[in-house]
C-alpha cells in the first residue's frame, strides 16, 4: 500500500460527493473507453454501508468502496444462491494508476474482514463485481486470491443466430398454469446442473419456493416461458422476465429497455440437437419485436456448456463476479 493511504468513513463526507467527483469522473472516463454497454458509475453514498477509501499521498481519493454484508439465514431464498454469510465490497477505482488503487482497496478490505466478530467461517465469501473489459483489475484480483465466479452477459437487439426452426417432432410454444410441473421439474433440473460449479447450492425448500415463482409467472399473459415439447414429452425452456419485470438490471446497462433470461434449460439427453437455440430464438423474436433494446442473463464461469452456447447465441460479458471462500482466505 505505499503511498496510498486508507480509512473507513462511515460519517458524510464533509463536503458532500464533492471530494469523489474528480474519482467518478476517472472513472466514467475509463469505463467508457472500455466498454460503451457499461452505465454511468454511481456516486458513493452513505447510508447503512460503510466506504471504504483509499487516497494518495496528497489526499485525492484514488479508490472507493461500498462494504456491504448479507447472511441468508435457513429457508431464505439466497440460500440457493450462494454461501449464506457474503461480504461484498462495490468498488470505484480511478486515477493514474488504478491496477495498484484496486490492489490497496483489496488489501485494506481484508484488514476489515479480519476485524469482523463473526460471518467469516467456512460458510462464508468474499464477492465484488468488476467491469468485464476492464482488464486493469485482473491482476489485482488475482493476486489477492479471487476468481471470476459469475458473468452478466448482454445482447444488443438483433444481435446472434437467425431464428431457427425447431427439429420436426419438437414444438415450441407459451407457457401457462398447465405446466407447472413442467416448468418446476425443468428448473430444477438446471438447479442440479449447476450444483457442480458452485453457483446454486440446492436447499430442502428450493423446490417449494420454484413452484411459487413459477406459478406466479405462469397465471400472466403472456408468461414469458416458452416450452420445447417433444412428441408432447416437455424437453427445455427458456424463462424471460421483461423490462417492467426485470428493473433491477437496468441500472446495469447503457441501453433500455433491458430484460432478463433467468433460465434457459434443456434435459441432459436432449442437448446438441438444436432444441436451446430454437427456444431462444423465439425468445429473441419476441424482444426484438417488444423493441427490447437489450438482454441480459448471467452463467457460471465453469460451466462448460453456458458460455459458448450464450456467445453464440449473441451474447458476451459486461460484468463478471469474482469471489474466493472463505472471505478470510482474501489475501
Amino acid at each position: 500500500m505505499s503511498g496510498y493511504v486508507a480509512r473507513v468513513r462511515h460519517d458524510s463526507p464533509p463536503n458532500g460527493t464533492a471530494e469523489f467527483d474528480k474519482l467518478v469522473e476517472s472513472v466514467a472516463r475509463r469505463w467508457a473507453a472500455v466498454d460503451p454497454l457499461l452505465p454511468e458509475p454511481s456516486h458513493p453514498r452513505l447510508n447503512t454501508n460503510p466506504l471504504l477509501t483509499v487516497s494518495d499521498e496528497m489526499g485525492r481519493p484514488m479508490a472507493i468502496g461500498t462494504m456491504r454484508y448479507s447472511w441468508y439465514q435457513p429457508g431464505e431464498a439466497g440460500r440457493t444462491w450462494g454461501v449464506p454469510d457474503q461480504h461484498w465490497i462495490t468498488p470505484l477505482v480511478g486515477g493514474s494508476d488504478p491496477e495498484g488503487a484496486l490492489d490497496s482497496l483489496l488489501t485494506s478490505w481484508r484488514d476489515q474482514l479480519e476485524e469482523l466478530p463473526s460471518g467469516t467461517g467456512s460458510e462464508s465469501a468474499a464477492l465484488l463485481t468488476w467491469p468485464s473489459r476492464d482488464v486493469c483489475g485482473v491482476r489485482p484480483l488475482q493476486r489477492h486470491g479471487m476468481q471470476p465466479a459469475t458473468v452478466m452477459a448482454v445482447r444488443r437487439r438483433r444481435r446472434g443466430v437467425p431464428p431457427a426452426l425447431p427439429p420436426r417432432d419438437v414444438t415450441i410454444r407459451l407457457a401457462d398454469i398447465h405446466d407447472l410441473a413442467a416448468v418446476v421439474s425443468l428448473v430444477m433440473e438446471e438447479h442440479r446442473y449447476e450444483e457442480h460449479f458452485g453457483s446454486v447450492f440446492i436447499q430442502p425448500e428450493t423446490a417449494e419456493q420454484t413452484r411459487r415463482v413459477a406459478a406466479r409467472a405462469l397465471s400472466r399473459q403472456p408468461s414469458w416461458i416458452w416450452i420445447a415439447e417433444r412428441r408432447g414429452r416437455p424437453v427445455g425452456l427458456v424463462w424471460v422476465s421483461p423490462p417492467h419485470r426485470a428493473r433491477w438490471v437496468a441500472p446495469l446497462v447503457n441501453a433500455a429497455p433491458a430484460a432478463y433470461i433467468g433460465y434457459g434449460a434443456v434435459v441432459e439427453e436432449e442437448r446438441g440437437q438444436g432444441i436451446g437455440t430454437t427456444l431462444i430464438s423465439h425468445a429473441h423474436h419476441a424482444l426484438d419485436t417488444h423493441g427490447i433494446g437489450v438482454t441480459m442473463l448471467n452463467y457460471a464461469v465453469m460451466n462448460p456448456l453456458s458460455g459458448p452456447f450464450w456467445h453464440r447465441m449473441g451474447y458476451r460479458p459486461l460484468w463478471t463476479t469474482w469471489e474466493i471462500r472463505p472471505a478470510l482466505a482474501l489475501r
